[in-house]
């Protein structure tokens, strides 16, 4: 029933959507099962809006879950450095902590605990992946130190460097 006055409509439709919710609940979906596109948008413009009105409470929110959840936010670091060089691959900070167990919280390479990184085994400067399988943890002297340099090649610069400083028993 359509009423000339907009307010005594849109009271009617209150009443009515009252009174029917399954119907009403049904009639939404059957118009977002044929509008997707335009569903779509206003659902973009309502975030955006959404997030204008909100933005320093959620980005305070997003920094305090990050501060909190560091693996996190360092797989949500290297995956975003992948992305931006096209590199194929990510891994989750659960993956990232499990290599973390299996490793012994240890660098891969000098065996110090502290504070460690993700280093790729092979490169992403020279066609490596950011799965987890191409990531070793290493902290931030060696994986400094090893650059663009492959695992192995990193391996046998450190060897020699152990053999050049072990002192000669034979004179």
């Amino acid at each position: 029933m359509a009423y000339k006055d907009p307010e005594r409509q849109r009271a009617y439709a209150r009443e009515w959507l009252k009174r029917n919710p399954q119907k009403a609940r049904d009639a939404v979906r059957r118009w977002r099962a044929r509008n997707p596109e335009l569903n779509r948008e206003r659902r973009r413009k309502y975030r955006r809006a959404a997030y204008v009105r909100n933005a320093a409470k959620i980005n305070a929110e997003k920094a305090a879950y990050l501060a909190s959840h560091p693996e996190v936010k360092r797989a949500k670091d290297q995956a975003y450095r992948a992305r931006r060089i096209a590199a194929a691959g990510s891994f989750t900070g659960a993956e990232w902590l499990d290599l973390l167990a299996h490793c012994g919280g240890v660098c891969s390479y000098c065996g110090e605990a502290g504070r460690l990184e993700a280093d790729h085994r092979l490169p992403l400067s020279r066609g490596g992946t950011n799965l987890i399988d191409n990531i070793l943890p290493a902290c931030r002297s060696c994986n400094g130190r090893k650059h663009k340099m492959t695992e192995e090649e990193f391996r046998v610069l450190l060897a020699a460097e152990r053999t050049a400083q072990t002192p000669s028993t034979l004179k």
